[in-house]
């Protein structure tokens, strides 16, 4: 945001400055070498204050000039050359592109426009780049009134805006489809006088006779006149106007346009300046007169304030990706020590547990027999995940069945070593049998039960029967029912009685053989 702005007029330099919610005019610099120096002095107090710069005079001029169509940068070269060719003895120019020309197709409107009195700038100037002040740019009000005239009036068509500027002038802006064409600025009477209605109707007659000579506007196409002013001047200008006339007038006050455009209300009614001084310290514009390096110190201290804006930034999230690091590291650090106290304790018991035993004497070939028994136990071990799996397969169909105990056996054929051994000879080797079958004891509850036996007997041999049938279980057989009354029965049963519920508990046996052969038996030493 701007925090000071100089406004420059046909004769003085006026400094308002920003910051409360309304602008004031802070001092008053004549033109000429003591208002220069008084300038200086005050710039030297204070140099470093973000400012801009504002015209309101009226050696502005403006040139309407059409290009063919061009790539962006050819075209913006072309528009370059025409505007040094036609204002070449001022810096401070500027040029609006404004898309495709009205009066052909195949072509592109520009807008030049330049301060054609430079020395009105230059002196104010040189005093302001000496304290090397940041101006973010220098902007006229011409540049700055086609925003202004959308908000208060229509934005289609010819349409001339007039406002009072500086207590005794008069600030005519030509538009045409809302895009700016020409301006003028005329001195004259105060808005108190008895002759301003009859001044602000015969400057809008000179600009409209100039715009017609100059074949921005046609001879008899309607132009809107938008001019800011009181009641009271509004029904005298009507009261003057030729009704059939293709100028036609449009009234706002100016406390009401200062309203509608957001800002304070004016300290004079005919100050409308103050509405684009305040809309400057609120908002850059667009086109600047700037073109010689007069906002270099703007830029330096834009770019100055980005690295530090992007040092503390890098800073700010070098120090929260070091917090996360440290804070890792402890985390890790921490778990280290645990893990090593962990250890620590292990080994001790270790050693402790180690003490507490005598130490196992054993030659080479009894380690060399129990590291072979091991192996063979590991390759004929009971497939407990296999049995587990085929039962599951079935007792997932019986939810009114809760297993208590499962315990499954192995069966092989064991051959007795009956030669007779004479002291002195070597260990003989024992032939240890593979395994030649697998069983698996299932003890269940029935839950919950009602005391039908019948149904329950008739439950059990169904599982039996789903077992054989839909398993590799060669046979099912049940050991246990809940209850046998058969005086033949060589097998028992109980009815488990609960709080809630009874249940009827029962074993089966499933049996699988191995498929193997009794190749897979081998000899360890006798000597185990």
């Amino acid at each position: 945001m701007v925090q000071r702005v100089f406004f420059v007029t046909q004769d003085s330099l006026y400094v308002w400055l920003f910051g409360a919610p309304a602008g004031r005019r802070s001092v008053e610099f004549a033109d000429g070498e003591s208002g220069l120096r008084e300038f200086d002095r005050f710039l030297a107090a204070d140099p470093d204050k973000s400012s801009a710069m504002l015209i309101d005079v009226i050696e502005e001029e403006f040139s309407l000039d059409t290009i063919p169509k061009l790539g962006m940068r050819d075209r913006a070269a072309l528009i370059e050359r025409r505007r040094q060719g036609k204002f070449r003895r001022s810096p401070y120019r500027t040029s609006i592109f404004q898309g495709w020309s009205l009066r052909r197709d195949d072509q592109y409107s520009v807008v030049h426009s330049a301060i054609s009195n430079h020395e009105l700038v230059d002196p104010w100037m040189q005093v302001i780049l000496s304290h090397k002040t940041p101006l973010c740019g220098v902007y006229s009000v011409p540049l700055m009134a086609p925003p202004v005239v959308r908000k208060l009036f229509v934005d289609s068509g010819a349409v001339m805006f007039v406002a009072p500027h500086q207590g005794n002038k008069l600030r005519q802006v030509f538009l045409q489809d809302g895009e700016l064409r020409s301006a003028r600025l005329s001195q004259g009477p105060g808005i108190g006088d008895d002759a301003y209605a009859q001044f602000v109707i015969t400057e809008t007659t000179r600009s409209r006779r100039y715009l017609e000579r100059t074949r921005l506007l046609a001879g008899m196409e309607t132009l809107q006149v938008c001019v800011v002013a009181s009641d009271e001047t509004a029904a005298k200008v009507l009261s003057s106007v030729d009704v059939d006339s293709p100028t036609q007038f449009q009234f706002i006050s100016p406390a009401h346009a200062a309203r509608r455009l957001g800002e304070a209300a004016l300290a004079a009614d005919d100050h409308f300046e103050e509405v684009f001084l305040s809309a400057l310290a609120k908002r850059r514009p667009r086109h600047s007169y700037a073109s010689s390096g007069e906002n270099r110190y703007w830029n330096m201290k834009r770019m100055r304030y980005a690295i530090i804006a992007t040092a503390t930034a890098t800073a700010a999230a070098c120090s929260i990706a070091a917090a996360i690091f440290l804070s890792d590291v402890w985390l890790l650090s921490s778990r280290i020590s645990d893990i090593q106290s962990r250890v620590d304790f292990l080994a001790e018991t270790l050693r402790r547990e180690n003490e507490s035993f005598d130490p196992v004497k054993a030659d080479s070939h009894e380690m060399q027999l129990a590291v072979d028994t091991g192996d063979y136990l590991l390759a004929n071990r009971v497939p407990v995940p296999w049995i587990m799996n085929q039962l599951g397969a079935v007792l997932g169909d019986y939810p009114d069945i809760e297993v208590q105990e499962l315990r499954w056996l192995t069966e092989s054929q064991q051959t007795q070593n009956t030669e007779r051994r004479r002291p002195g000879d070597p260990p003989a080797l024992v032939v240890v049998a593979a395994t030649d079958a697998v069983s698996a004891v299932l003890t269940a509850d029935i839950v919950p039960f009602d005391g039908n036996l019948r149904q329950a007997f008739a439950r059990i041999d169904q599982l039996a029967a789903d077992l054989e049938a839909r398993t590799n279980f060669q046979r099912a057989v049940a050991l246990e029912y809940p209850f046998d009354a058969s005086t033949n029965a060589a097998v028992s049963g109980e009815i488990v009685s609960r709080k809630t519920s009874h249940t009827a508990r029962f074993r089966l046996r499933v049996y699988y053989e191995l498929p193997h052969a009794d190749s897979q038996a081998g000899g360890v030493d006798e000597s185990t």
